[in-house]
C-alpha cells in the first residue's frame, strides 16, 4: 500500500471492483476500503450493487457537496461514510466516517471516525459493538486529514456516476459475495501484496 502523507495533495479516481459489483474510491493508488481496512474482511464501499441505487444516489450527493445530503437520524451533514457494512449498510454495523469540508480550490476529509457509536451506545445499550480494538481499528492508520484537488475530486465523483451509469443497478438488490468467496479474495490480496 503507497504511503499516504498526511500534508500532501492526494490523488483520487474511482474503478469498478467486478468481484464485489462496486464503484471504488481509489486514493493516492490504493482502494478506499483497502485504506479502511487492511484486512479487506469487512467494509465495502457505498456505491456497491448490493445496495438500493437510491441510497447509492444519496451518498454520491453527500460525497459532491455536504449540503446535498441533508442529515438523517445517523449522519449529520458533512459526515461522509467512507465504508459501511457488506451486507445491509447498517450504520451499526461499524461505518467508517471522514467529514467533508470543500473551499474554492481544495477537498478536505478530515477527522475519521466511527459513525454511529453515540447511536449503538444510546440505542442497544453498549458502546463496544462497531469500534474494532487494537492494531485492528483503522484509526490508529488512517490519515487525519487528506486533501485533495478540488477539479480533480469533482472529476472523480464524475467518473462514480459514469461508472454507476455503465453498470446499471439491478432491479433488486446482489447479495454479497459469501464468506468463502470473501476470504478467497483476501487471500488472494494477500498473496499479490507479498
Amino acid at each position: 500500500m503507497p504511503e499516504l502523507h498526511k500534508d500532501a495533495l492526494s490523488s483520487i479516481t474511482a474503478r469498478w471492483n467486478t468481484v464485489e459489483e462496486t464503484v471504488e474510491l481509489v486514493v493516492d493508488g490504493t482502494p478506499v476500503p483497502a485504506i479502511v481496512n487492511k484486512k479487506r474482511n469487512v467494509g465495502i464501499s457505498p456505491f456497491a450493487h448490493r445496495f438500493p441505487q437510491s441510497s447509492v444516489d444519496e451518498w454520491l450527493a453527500g460525497y459532491r457537496d455536504p449540503e446535498l445530503r441533508g442529515a438523517t437520524t445517523e449522519l449529520t451533514p458533512g459526515e461522509l461514510e467512507l465504508t459501511v457494512c457488506p451486507y445491509d449498510a447498517d450504520i451499526l454495523c461499524g461505518t467508517f466516517a471522514v467529514w467533508l469540508a470543500r473551499t474554492d480550490d481544495r477537498i478536505i476529509w478530515h477527522g475519521p471516525h466511527w459513525a454511529g457509536d453515540a447511536i449503538a451506545a444510546e440505542i442497544l445499550g453498549r458502546e463496544d459493538l462497531v469500534i474494532p480494538e487494537g492494531n485492528d481499528d483503522p484509526l490508529t492508520w488512517f490519515p487525519p486529514k487528506l486533501e485533495f484537488p478540488a477539479a480533480e475530486y469533482d472529476a472523480a465523483m464524475d467518473s462514480v456516476q459514469h461508472i454507476i451509469e455503465a453498470h446499471p443497478w439491478p432491479a433488486s438488490p446482489s447479495r454479497p459475495p459469501s464468506r468463502l468467496t470473501r476470504m478467497m479474495i483476501r487471500l488472494q490480496g494477500d498473496r499479490d501484496s507479498s
